[in-house]
């Protein structure tokens, strides 16, 4: 669920985020890690690549559904730590490898061996994305084979509820500030290479490819989590360029973070998730593997 990709030159943007990309970043949830199984039709006798897989949260989510999933990032912090995860959460069919979209040879012989690649938060960053679905084309199923975006419109709003604030707490005042705190922290530093607006929607990207049929799956459901001064500084830690603009700033800053929210209230908070997957397929797939399904 990483957006690790490097992007431009040499740049490094999640280079010491890992723990934090882990720790604090939105995972799917169990349910709908099974429902997009069930909708792509896997089984424990298949093979996918979680590409662009940061510490491997979306990997181990979906590691129950197949028999193996290729990992693969460019960051080598990211790799580690989803390594540790796997090995706590005793997950042995994840294996994680260093690469990038920029050279796939590393999956091997391009003989349509892998089932789906999933990519999450990671597919804005490549480049040159024709030129990866061009040679995923290579390496999926001739007939069944997906190319699956997690949490597409992850940006999008849950449904609103009369009477109910469904943002996620971190959105909410007070805690909000620390973003807007932040930003005075690294106004004048350079941003460092991002890809924010260079690409073309996703679906007229997929669209044009050899993955042309779309499908769309959203699932919203209710969530409570405890605010804490760690977890409103982490989710920003794991921003791409964060950690290395602020350098030896950061402890002022986590000071003035931690006077803004003193008196903050820390009780639990009820708000609404969303998972969502765009999923692409060959014009071919067959029936089984796609069921008309939306959430």
């Amino acid at each position: 669920m990483s957006e690790s990709f490097t992007g431009a030159g040499s740049s490094r943007p999640y280079r010491g985020t890992a723990w934090y990309y882990a720790e604090y970043r939105p995972v799917i949830s169990d349910e709908f890690g099974r429902w997009l199984a069930a909708t792509l039709g896997w089984s424990l006798n298949e093979r996918i690549i979680d590409l662009g897989t940061g510490p491997g949260q979306v990997a181990i989510r979906l590691s129950p559904y197949v028999g193996e999933i290729l990992a693969v990032d460019p960051e080598p912090d990211m790799l580690a730590e989803g390594e540790r995860r796997a090995s706590a959460a005793g997950v042995g069919n994840v294996g994680f490898l260093q690469g990038s979209s920029e050279n796939l040879s590393i999956l091997g012989e391009p003989n349509h061996q892998y089932r789906a690649v999933t990519i999450s938060q990671a597919f804005h960053w490549m480049q040159d994305q024709d030129r990866v679905l061009r040679a995923l084309d290579n390496y999926l199923h001739p007939t069944d084979g997906a190319v699956v975006i997690v949490n597409y419109d992850v940006g999008q709003p849950a449904i609103a509820k009369a009477g109910d604030d469904v943002r996620p707490w971190r959105d909410r005042p007070p805690w909000s500030l620390v973003g807007e705190v932040l930003e005075r922290y690294l106004a004048g530093v350079p941003e460092g290479p991002h890809p924010r607006g260079r690409h073309e929607p996703f679906p007229d990207i997929l669209g044009r490819s050899a993955f042309s049929r779309l499908r769309f799956l959203r699932y919203e459901y209710e969530q409570t989590e405890e605010p804490s001064l760690e977890a409103a500084l982490g989710f920003h830690y794991s921003l791409s360029h964060v950690l290395s603009r602020l350098g030896n700033r950061r402890p002022a800053f986590e000071a003035e973070v931690a006077g803004l929210l003193a008196d903050a209230d820390y009780s639990a908070v009820h708000y609404r998730s969303i998972d969502s997957a765009l999923i692409a397929l060959r014009p071919a797939a067959s029936p089984r593997s796609v069921p008309l399904v939306c959430g």
